[in-house]
C-alpha cells in the first residue's frame, strides 16, 4: 500500500507545491492552469487532483536524453520543414 502524504513529508511537500504553482497560475488569470489540473480540480475535488497529480507527475529522476546523431538530426529538420512549407505557402 502507497504512503499517504502525512508518512511521507517529501510528498506531501511536491503536493503543496503543486497545488501552489496551480492556484499562482489560476489567480494570474493565464491559461496554463490546466497543465496543472484545474480541470481535475474544479470538477473532482482535491482528493481526486492529489491522485491525479500523485500518478501523472514526472519521475523525480527521468532518464537523461541522448542527442540524435547528426544524420538523424538532419532527416528530423528535413521532415519537420516539409509539413510546414504547405501552411505557409
Amino acid at each position: 500500500m502507497a504512503e499517504s502524504a502525512e508518512q511521507d513529508p517529501q510528498h506531501a511537500g511536491a503536493l503543496a507545491g503543486g497545488y501552489e504553482r496551480l492556484r499562482s497560475a489560476v489567480l494570474s488569470g493565464g491559461a496554463g492552469g490546466w497543465r496543472l489540473g484545474h480541470a481535475v480540480l474544479s470538477a473532482s475535488g482535491m482528493v481526486a487532483w492529489m491522485r491525479a497529480v500523485t500518478e501523472l507527475a514526472p519521475a523525480a529522476n527521468p532518464a537523461p536524453l541522448t542527442p540524435l546523431p547528426a544524420a538523424d538530426a538532419d532527416q528530423v529538420v528535413a521532415v519537420l520543414a516539409q509539413m510546414m512549407l504547405p501552411l505557409v505557402a
